[in-house]
């Protein structure tokens, strides 16, 4: 009886000490925040796939934690996160990651994305990924995604068939300098204030319209204000996931390549994913009433020819951005429909 209790004794703690190892193995060695400013959007469908692929292939190594709607701060707060590592992900329009290296500028130029489908061509073009593999370089963040989001579109108090129906006008803008030079070119008056500001300003007539992607109207429901919807040419919003480099680093090659595969995986998603969610905004919005307007062949010429005309006179004051700018457009002219 001795014995057997003996046995029995060893074989516990032969079972405890499994568990106990087990459970370390399971134990999450790194932590991984991702976060972006909007909800219930691409950005969000995004970073779930991404959770998802890291989670099925990193043997429970790291943790995922997923942070929406701004949860973690602004964007340019989250953006010096990941430069600061403090927070390892975070996905913005490209607008704002200009101030950290102005080459982004280039993926808010008119005349290279002509379609959802066609810029994510673009944008998983070899020598564009390449190319976007350098920015960020010396600021302790990588590139690990971009990819389109929405066509970008303006919503008027009066509709905006022509060029001419935007003379005079003022017009809400993002802030990046494109923008603002485009639509003063167009003969617009253009203001830069944040997207919460355009609403009311809109309602009591401070302003006559604001630019954004049409997927962003329709969730903010702006159909409650104005029923004019105007698509603009050649004209998208991309997105850029950033990666704190020193956090690629310390998970280690195997690791690393985990995350980064789960990202091309969450890509592939999510160009479908995209395109269906700016088709399914634009239904919604004609269901309360909006209406979906377009530039006729003329003006839309006209329209790029002149936002072309801004991206160089705005790029030549950067020299490496009006290369890279080149180097966009004779990549996309590739892929473009003939």
């Amino acid at each position: 009886m001795k014995v057997k209790n003996t046995i029995a004794a060893a074989l516990a703690g032969l079972a405890g000490s499994f568990l106990i190892s087990a459970a370390a193995v399971a134990a999450p060695q790194y932590t991984m925040k991702l976060t972006t400013t909007t909800t219930n959007d691409a950005d969000v469908e995004w970073l779930k796939t991404l959770k998802q692929g890291i989670d099925e292939h990193s043997g429970g190594r790291i943790k995922v934690e997923i942070y929406p709607a701004g949860q973690l701060g602004s964007a340019p707060r989250t953006i010096e996160g990941v430069t600061m590592g403090t927070v390892e992900v975070a996905l913005n329009a490209s607008g704002f990651y200009e101030g950290l290296d102005p080459r982004f500028g280039a993926l808010s130029a008119t005349g290279i994305f002509d379609s959802m489908k066609q810029g994510d061509e673009v944008l998983n073009d070899p020598q564009i990924r390449q190319l976007l593999s350098t920015y960020g370089a010396s600021k302790g963040f990588q590139v690990l995604s971009v990819f389109m989001h929405t066509p970008v579109a303006v919503v008027t108090t009066q509709p905006f068939k022509t060029l001419a129906d935007i003379q005079g006008k003022k017009i809400r803008v993002p802030g990046s300098p494109l923008y603002l030079h485009t639509f003063k070119a167009l003969g617009a008056a253009p203001l830069s204030t944040s997207l919460g500001e355009v609403l009311p300003a809109m309602q009591n007539g401070t302003i006559d319209g604001a630019v954004g992607g049409n997927t962003i109207f329709t969730s903010l429901k702006f159909y409650d204000v104005t029923k004019n919807l105007t698509f603009l040419p050649s004209t998208h919003i991309a997105v850029v996931a950033i990666i704190n480099s020193q956090f690629l680093k310390t998970i280690g090659p195997d690791l690393a390549k985990v995350v980064k595969d789960a990202a091309l995986k969450a890509d592939e998603h999510i160009y479908t994913w995209a395109a269906q969610d700016s088709e399914n905004a634009r239904k919604i919005w004609e269901e309360h009433g909006g209406k979906s307007l377009k530039l006729d062949d003329a003006d839309a010429k006209q329209f790029i020819k002149d936002a072309s005309a801004s991206a160089d006179a705005v790029f030549a004051g950067h020299p490496k951005l009006l290369e890279d700018y080149k180097v966009f457009k004779a990549v996309a002219e590739k892929y473009r429909q003939k």
